[in-house]
């Protein structure tokens, strides 16, 4: 996986895959992780077994 595998497709570059926001898109708001309430926690994983 070096980035080489969408060389042979026209129209897509090695730094932009096919869901790619447009160029000049804002921060889509919920993925923007400056307004997380927990940083660094995941409050989605499964807890861990000891």
């Amino acid at each position: 996986m070096d980035g080489s595998e969408n060389a042979d497709r026209p129209g897509e570059s090695k730094s932009k895959g096919s869901h790619a926001a447009p160029e000049g898109a804002g921060v889509h708001p919920l993925i923007d992780l400056s307004r997380d309430p927990n940083p660094g926690h995941p409050d989605h994983a499964k807890p861990d077994e000891e």
